[in-house]
């Protein structure tokens, strides 16, 4: 079962309850969601925006874990595949591939997305915008096993360290009150 556009647009619609200082920003893919919903097929030519979810996954010592990706060291994201029933499910699926981390949860009440950030989309996606949502999931530091294969290509880092300033500073508003 795929992630529906309907489910997006109600993610969405969750997403700017909290936050509707981003409504302007979050039209564009919102509107391409609902057209979808509606019609049930796209006719935007190829021109919709691209979604893509990831995980930040924190352990109980409030680290965030994060992925080597060529040079650099951040946060794995993918776009939802035709098994994945939600954009959450996605986020988990992306640790499960990307980092082989099995064993995660997702604080109750807090199962919306902390950021969606947006950005040009990937060369291969052409002129378009990615859509990027991001959900704070917990886990145990033991998942990383020293000397592991997946050790080697994650490491924990100081939540002051997760950049930008508005997902560090989310991040740290929803831990304390999960708390």
């Amino acid at each position: 079962m795929a992630v529906e556009e309907s489910a997006i647009v109600k993610e969405l619609n969750h997403y700017l309850l909290d936050h509707p200082d981003e409504t302007a920003v979050m039209t564009p893919l919102f509107d391409a969601m609902l057209d979808h919903s509606r019609l049930g097929h796209c006719f935007h030519d190829g021109n919709c925006p691209v979604v893509k979810a990831g995980a930040i996954l924190i352990d109980e010592r409030g680290r965030a874990l994060a992925l080597r990706h060529e040079d650099a060291w951040g946060f794995a994201e993918d776009a939802p595949s035709a098994a994945d029933e939600s954009l959450s499910r996605t986020a988990v699926r992306v640790l499960e591939e990307f980092a082989g981390v099995h064993d995660v949860w997702m604080i109750p009440g807090t199962e919306s997305p902390v950021l969606v950030d947006t950005s040009r989309a990937a060369p291969e996606d052409g002129p378009r915008t990615r859509y990027g949502f991001r959900y704070l999931i917990r886990t145990h530091s033991s998942v990383l096993l020293p000397g592991g294969t997946v050790a080697s290509r994650a490491r924990w880092i100081p939540l002051d360290e997760v950049g930008p300033p508005v997902l560090r500073a989310r991040l740290k508003d929803r831990l304390a009150v999960a708390r």
